[in-house]
């Protein structure tokens, strides 16, 4: 496994941007296989971790694990520091949609 660390921007008022579970940033790349570890809304910065042979196309903050695992026992699980159970278990999500079947005539 290789992890990376991505930047959660902000909206021009300051808030932070919406994203989907699993959004991993604005890196460009498309790996096989990866696993957000850590959501940090507060200070704006996210961990994730890939399995992928292939080497980036443009430049990635890599972390070794014994860093990201460092990183993220230095956290409390609090509002707007997602990691563990609590980013399984994360509420804020855009609502979920639900299916309503058409009457086609």
């Amino acid at each position: 496994m290789k992890y990376f660390r991505f930047e959660i921007p902000t909206n021009a008022d300051g808030t932070r941007v919406s994203y989907s579970p699993g959004w991993y940033g604005y890196t460009g790349i498309s790996f096989v296989e990866v696993e957000v570890i850590l959501y940090n809304d507060k200070e704006g910065y996210g961990i994730a971790r890939y399995d992928d042979n292939g080497s980036p196309h443009k430049p990635l903050e890599t972390l070794t694990k014994k860093e990201a695992n460092a990183t993220i026992t230095g956290l409390k699980e609090e509002e707007g520091v997602y990691f563990g159970k609590s980013l399984s278990e994360r509420k804020e999500w855009l609502p979920e949609t639900t299916m309503v079947e058409a009457e086609v005539k």
